[in-house]
């Protein structure tokens, strides 16, 4: 009988648009689907048909800086932090979409969460829209970040 393994965050990994996030404290995602009762009259058990599949998910990435004091630096958490918080080219006109004067493509943004096994490498890939970011500093903390996100469609690649 073949030896298993367990996974544990030590493992795991995260990329946003193809570039690995350095400091990743944890990750998760979770796939909801929604149902509609088509029970008949007369029926004694409800029955019930899948209409529309939601996912979301959550990470929190630790910000840090290759040289301290460093101008400028471009972390991997800056990259997270700007999908959401920057200023847009053009300042949307009251009532427009929110990427409007940024495309779609601007906002959205590919991310892979990974599991590695040592021999195989499995992930599960989506198209995300961060719908929420929180950064915290506290005192004997280290500076984080904790990103909620939604999938835009269908998830890309499962391989658990």
């Amino acid at each position: 009988m073949a030896e298993g393994a367990f996974f544990t965050g030590a493992n795991g990994s995260l990329e946003l648009e193809g570039e690995k996030i350095a400091a990743v404290q944890n990750w998760s995602f979770t796939v909801n689907v929604q149902t509609a009762e088509v029970t008949p009259l007369g029926a004694t058990d409800t029955t019930i048909v899948p209409i529309r599949r939601t996912t979301t998910g959550s990470c929190r990435i630790l910000y840090y800086q290759d040289v301290a004091g460093g101008k400028d630096s471009k972390t991997s958490a800056t990259a997270f932090i700007g999908k959401i918080a920057k200023a847009r080219r053009d300042p949307p006109k009251t009532g427009a979409p929110l990427w409007q004067g940024n495309t779609k493509d601007e906002i959205m943004s590919d991310l892979k969460l990974i599991m590695n096994d040592g021999l195989k490498i499995r992930y599960v890939q989506m198209r995300i829209l961060i719908t929420s970011l929180t950064v915290t500093m506290s005192v004997g903390e280290i500076f984080a970040a904790d990103i909620q996100f939604q999938n835009n469609g269908a998830i890309k690649n499962l391989d658990l």
